[in-house]
């Protein structure tokens, strides 16, 4: 069950829990609530193992959250008598995790439940296969490409329509040539090292991506433009993590927050 179970507890690295960590209590409770309104599910983690049961959220105060308890009714004995909780759940493919120290059961209104105290922290993470960040032209990125001879400064920049973790999706439309070569053409399966793509206010991350699709569409009559899929190949840690920040960035300033 723990293999096919996607609420699995996230092990982060000091400087991305840093990045993932919201101590706001109004914005925790606005979490917790969001995902109670919409009947997620959740895996609720118990005696600091990965023993846990599947629940939802039944309500969410100032103070603290109510959730179901499960059916198993020996596990529901030592979840009430464990001292290390944890919490995970998905909100718009989001990853929301968070652990207290106490839990007691409850009858919320005539159901048997766990009572929560409200954490003081929460983490809000996005992996690549989560969370895909779609670009409007006023934030448009671009991807510089090395092509030809690198050395001696051979590259194209095209637009960045969306980013995640895993990859990006480039415009072939307006696509700045720095070469000699005018006949640039995207391959499936190509592979491109030493790519570069400027996150304002974050820093430049260093890439090699490989073209995994290739969609034409016409937007004008006899204009074509390639929408090109790309992945990242073995992303290095610091690129991961300033990807990381700019996301959690961008997401923050679309929520107001």
């Amino acid at each position: 069950m723990q293999e096919n179970n996607p609420l699995t507890i996230e092990r982060l690295p000091d400087e991305q829990e840093r990045e993932c960590r919201i101590t706001s209590a109004r914005q925790i409770q606005s979490l917790l609530r969001e995902i109670s309104e919409n009947g997620l599910l959740a895996a609720l983690y118990f005696d600091g193992t990965n023993d846990f049961i599947m629940t939802s959220l039944l309500n969410v105060d100032d103070k603290g959250l109510w959730v179901e308890q499960g059916v198993d009714m020996p596990k529901n004995r030592r979840i009430a008598e464990s001292r290390a909780i944890t919490l995970v759940s998905l909100l718009n493919q989001v990853k929301i995790q968070f652990s207290v120290d106490g839990i007691r059961a409850e009858i919320y209104q005539g159901y048997p439940a766990f009572y929560l105290p409200l954490p003081a922290s929460l983490y809000r993470v996005q992996r690549r296969e989560y969370y895909r960040l779609m670009l409007p032209l006023s934030e448009r990125l671009r991807c510089v490409i090395p092509i030809n001879q690198p050395q001696a400064g051979g590259r194209i920049e095209v637009p960045v329509m969306d980013i995640s973790g895993g990859g990006v999706r480039l415009s072939d439309g307006e696509v700045r040539l720095f070469s000699k070569d005018n006949d640039i053409e995207f391959v499936l399966g190509q592979t491109y090292t030493g790519c570069q793509i400027n996150l304002p206010e974050v820093g430049k991350i260093n890439v090699t991506i490989t073209i995994k699709s290739l969609v034409s569409i016409s937007p004008k009559p006899g204009q074509t433009i390639k929408r090109v899929g790309c992945e990242f190949k073995d992303i290095d840690n610091a690129s991961s993590i300033l990807l990381q920040r700019y996301v959690t960035k961008m997401q923050r300033l679309k929520a107001g927050t």
